[in-house]
């Protein structure tokens, strides 16, 4: 239900700044002629003490200092304060971030990296047209494309990232340094002393407002779309209202991006992604579609093996209806009268025993030498298609300069070496003792990992004996001892993931880091650490714990006695490894989901209402108040859930998915066939929950995924040393190349791994040297980059030769006539050459 015109004018808002606030982020200013884009969204409520109130009053006074400008909305009492950049601010911002833009008349053509090369134009979705890039320099801004167009010359994701750098890197203290709180209910320690003299050592900027909820919350806006609810609703209500509201709408990226990225057969449009949202989270994706694009040679060949290993075992084992089998729990089959089963029994043993025999072939060898070879050229030919986006995209040489955080404490002065000012800095020695503790607490924490699985294997053991499965290996057996533990392995996995997330961000904060990067460095490898472990203990525990062969149980489990042996034979193990595989892969994106769609819808309606309970009870007022809701693009945009640390979260998912997929696909060839399932799922729900669903992440500018790609070549050296000892050890493969088994002792084994390190890391050092991780192209490139801007900064102009030469009518018929006068004394005919030029005139 819409209101009319002289409804909104009833509540005095004036119908053209209505339907503005419906369908546009700019806001008009009395001394600009022209619309300006709000690119900083900062929230607080109206009935906060005043002691908040005084933080945000110097606060705003700060980003006016700095050329920034302000305007303040209501609805209820959620109070928005929004902050617009002009363009001479960014263009200086920009400047002294040494940000590089395109220059004109040095259009270069377009490449995608290595791996994605299209077999089709079809399946190619981004077109932007790329120039030569250089440092942006206000005195030469003539040189650059788009420089006039202030609207069009920064990208949204350069917009918000600039406007974030300068409101982080505003600091109050100073102004805040004599000032005195009369309010002491929000900070009671201040009451009576200076505001910054129990905290002289922190920053007072964006964060450490936003830390002490003085903002609730601080985010950028989408563009506006046609298809957002709203319009869509509207469109159902008066025509002339939806097109009068949809023509301030000038252009719709949303739904350009959306059009091009949510297309399932359709390559991702990168360039348009880190226009929109920004470098962390297009070289995220980046990352991802080249994990998937390399996983198809191992889709193909785990499939093979597969096939070969399924056939293998048919063939071995036919299905007799004479002579009956049974499998018991640990693998051994048992002879049996037929008479004593019904044939559906028969056949779901007989199955049971083909699928537990098709994951251990002659073929897993050779499958395990592949993937760990395959985990080498993805990670080299990832740096490849890293160089070559970097150079797209101007990060190659860019570097931030970062504030210190507001939560880092110093204990001493010393002096800078770059200023040469007196900074407060915290003592190594005590970061160092900080850093031990964190990484006790994190040993804990596995250890905990350890005693849980410990804990399911003695519930499954003790199920075997309560049903009997030692002596026939039944469906209800597989469904309470092998399936059963498998998943309480994979919820326990989930818990204490859940649990150790939100403790091990204390014990990081704790350890007092200076800078937001080192900070989320040290989050990232206690993280990983954990998954790590959490993921893949159950693994490894079936794969080289188990083993009847490996003899690590020969009292039991614990020393219990031999009825509380927990073991499998060789040719078994494989297929318990695979469903323990299989149930990590197929129940672990279910916290997924809740996290990031259930959980967030969640908070919306809990700030829906929070929203409605300043409002009147009366049913008018009501309805009125969710018009103005759902026409204000300031509120729809706030109730939005935010999207969080998603590249650290998703990134953490993805590599724990890589390192299984390396690790454990010799004894489950159809683990990449699983991965390519769920990440290409994956990859388009993050791109439609990024566009639609989720606030718009704030952009941010990095040259690569950072400190992943050294975890990335750690898991590669892993994957080798645990393919090599899978092949040696737990599957078959010593048995089945070796004359005799007697031959497969633990040196005979021993050489196998060391034959297979040998020759898989002389492999991959081989591909290494082969594939460079930076093309000869864009060497060639960067050397015309430091060409033209070395001729940029020296001349003030663009080389004449690198400038696109634009062939006119008038400059042909110029040659032409010249050489028609050299040759006119020899009488000759027009060269076939210039008839062609003429013709094509």
């Amino acid at each position: 239900m819409m209101r009319t015109d002289e409804n909104i004018q009833r509540y005095d808002v004036p119908v053209r700044e209505y339907r503005m606030l419906a369908a546009t982020t700019e806001v008009d200013y009395p001394y600009f002629p022209f619309r300006i884009s709000i690119d900083f969204v900062l929230v607080h409520n109206a009935s906060e003490s005043h002691s908040k109130g005084k933080y945000r009053e110097f606060f705003e006074k700060a980003v006016q200092k700095e050329g920034l400008i302000i305007r303040h909305q209501m609805s209820g009492q959620t109070h928005f304060t929004l902050i617009s950049t002009p363009f001479h601010r960014l263009s200086r911002e920009a400047e002294s971030s040494q940000m590089c833009f395109p220059l004109k008349d040095c259009q270069v053509k377009p490449g995608m990296p290595s791996c994605c090369i299209p077999l089709s134009k079809i399946f190619v979705t981004d077109d932007t047209v790329r120039f030569i890039n250089a440092p942006f320099q206000r005195k030469h801004g003539a040189l650059f494309v788009n420089y006039h167009d202030e609207k069009s010359f920064f990208t949204p994701a350069q917009r918000g990232y600039l406007t974030y750098q300068i409101l982080t890197k505003i600091d109050i203290s100073k102004d805040l340094k004599h000032e005195r709180l009369g309010d002491s209910q929000d900070l009671p320690d201040q009451s009576t002393t200076s505001i910054t003299s129990d905290e002289q050592l922190r920053r007072k900027g964006l964060t450490w407002l936003l830390m002490r909820d003085v903002y609730e919350e601080a985010f950028v806006l989408h563009a506006p779309s046609k298809e957002e609810p709203y319009f869509k609703a509207m469109q159902n209500g008066s025509v002339k209202t939806y097109n009068e509201v949809i023509s301030e709408i000038e252009l719709d990226p949303r739904k350009s991006l959306s059009n091009a990225w949510e297309r399932w057969y359709k390559f991702q449009p990168l360039n348009k992604i880190r226009d929109y949202f920004g470098e962390q989270i297009a070289y995220y994706f980046a990352w991802q579609g080249t994990f998937l694009t390399l996983l198809w040679p191992a889709v193909i060949f785990g499939f093979i093996v597969f096939i070969y290993g399924f056939v293998d075992s048919i063939s071995s084992s036919p299905l007799d209806w004479n002579h009956c089998k049974v499998v018991k729990f640990n693998g051994e089959t048992e002879n049996v009268a037929c008479g004593m089963r019904n044939g559906l029994t028969l056949f779901f043993s007989m199955l049971t025993q083909w699928f537990m025999s098709s994951f251990d072939t002659k073929m897993n060898a050779f499958f395990a030498v592949f993937m760990s070879i395959w985990g080498s050229v993805f990670v080299q030919i990832w740096k490849r298609n890293n160089s070559v986006l970097s150079y797209q995209w101007n990060s190659d040489d860019f570097h931030a300069i970062e504030p210190d955080r507001p939560e880092f404490r110093g204990s001493k002065m010393k002096e800078d070496p770059i200023t040469g000012e007196d900074i407060w800095i915290s003592p190594a020695l005590f970061r160092y003792l900080k850093m031990i503790g964190s990484f006790f607490f994190v040993s804990f924490s596995m250890l905990i990992v350890i005693l849980s699985l410990m804990l399911v294997t003695l519930l499954k053991i003790w199920m075997v004996y309560n049903f009997q499965c030692t002596k026939e290996y039944t469906f209800h057996c597989w469904l309470s001892a092998a399936f059963l533990p498998s998943v309480l392995n994979t919820l326990s996995a989930m818990g204490l993931g859940a649990v150790y997330s939100n403790l091990v961000a204390r014990f990081n904060a704790w350890e007092n880091h200076r800078t937001e990067s080192e900070h989320n460095n040290s989050l990232i490898v206690k993280i990983f650490a954990f998954q790590m472990v959490n993921t893949y203990t159950s693994l490894f525990y079936v794969a080289f714990v188990r083993p009847e062969s490996h003899g690590l149980q020969p009292n039991g489990l614990f020393g219990l006695g031999k009825e509380f042996k927990d073991t499998c034979l060789d040719d078994t193990c494989s297929s318990l490894l695979a469903l323990q595989l299989l149930t990590h892969t197929l129940i672990k994106p279910v916290p997924k989901f809740l996290k990031d769609v259930v959980i967030p819808q969640f908070s919306y309606f809990v700030k829906l209402f929070r929203l409605r309970m300043y409002t009147s009870r009366t049913e008018a007022t009501r309805i009125e108040a969710e018009e103005d809701d759902q026409a204000n693009v300031l509120v729809r945009e706030w109730l939005k859930p935010s999207a969080g640390d998603f590249v650290l979260w998703e990134m953490n998912e993805k590599i724990i998915m890589f390192g299984t997929t390396m690790m454990f696909a010799s004894l489950f060839p159809l683990a990449p066939l699983l991965a390519l399932i769920i990440g290409f799922v994956d990859m388009r729900i993050d791109a439609h929950r990024l566009i639609w669903f989720n606030r718009k992440p704030i952009p941010m500018i990095t040259n690569g995924i950072g400190i992943w790609l050294p975890i990335l070549t750690f898991l590669q050296y892993c994957a080798v040393f645990t393919n090599a000892f899978i092949v040696a050890f737990t599957s078959g493969f010593c048995s089945t190349f070796l004359a005799d088994n007697e031959y497969c002792t633990v040196q005979n084994r021993l050489i196998i791994v060391i034959v297979f390190q040998n020759l898989v890391f002389g492999l991959k050092y081989l591909l290494s040297s082969v594939i460079p991780s930076v093309p000869a192209s864009i060497k060639v490139a960067l050397r015309k980059k430091r060409y033209v801007v070395a001729h940029i900064v020296e001349k003030g102009d663009v080389p004449h030769k690198t400038r696109i030469k634009k062939r006119t009518r008038i400059a042909k018929l110029a040659w032409i006539t010249s050489n028609q006068r050299v040759q006119r004394g020899k009488k000759k005919e027009t060269p076939l050459k210039n008839k062609r030029l003429l013709a094509e005139d």
